[in-house]
């Protein structure tokens, strides 16, 4: 479901830098972080910063109202362990340093269902490969989505990287300690649609 477009982001996003992150900042952070890539509104960049506040999230955001919601979000909560980027994650994942990030979570990624754009997946070979490059050692690519066709596009995708699945659940109904909802998850678990999630590690 698209986001309506809101007049408003694109200039709250600009009055409040200070929790955006730059390319240039990312490259040179020097602490452990962990990546959230495709952030929508944020509720769950916000609410695993709230709940681990010894550890630094990042969100990527392409959608500039979705954007907007989460800068919005950080603001209000007054949350100083998570920072927001506006850029899309194609170019962003080929410049983070090797063996940087702590874990990676994909969200409910948008599916691209049409088969001439299956390699715009969030868990393409490129992209897997890439996820694989920039985690550390001992780091874990965290998943979850509703749409089954993308869940078993990634499975197969994994049997050709190096990837360690360590954890299938084509029924996600309960929550594990380092997780929370999204806006979409709890939507779906309230109309009955099942959630698929992943973790491989590295």
């Amino acid at each position: 479901m698209r986001t309506k477009y809101k007049p408003w982001a694109e200039p709250y996003i600009k009055e409040h830098n200070e929790v955006m992150f730059s390319l240039e900042e990312l490259l040179s952070f020097n602490k452990p972080y962990y990546l959230e890539i495709g952030s929508g509104k944020g509720q769950f960049l916000v609410d695993m910063a709230k709940k681990f506040p010894d550890k630094f999230f990042v969100g990527v955001e392409r959608n500039i109202t979705c954007s907007g919601f989460t800068a919005k979000k950080l603001v209000e909560s007054e949350i100083n362990n998570a920072k927001l980027m506006f850029i899309n994650a194609e170019i962003l994942i080929k410049e983070i340093k090797d063996n940087s990030i702590e874990s990676i979570f994909l969200n409910f990624s948008d599916p691209w269902p049409k088969k001439r754009h299956h390699k715009r997946r969030l868990t393409a070979k490129y992209y897997l490969e890439n996820y694989y490059r920039v985690l550390k050692n001992g780091g874990r690519l965290i998943i979850k989505t509703d749409n089954v066709d993308l869940f078993n596009f990634t499975l197969e995708n994994i049997s050709e990287t190096k990837f360690k699945l360590i954890y299938q659940n084509d029924n996600y109904l309960d929550l594990d300690e380092f997780d929370t909802m999204t806006e979409y998850e709890k939507s779906f678990r309230d109309e009955g649609i099942k959630i698929n999630r992943l973790i491989l590690e590295k």
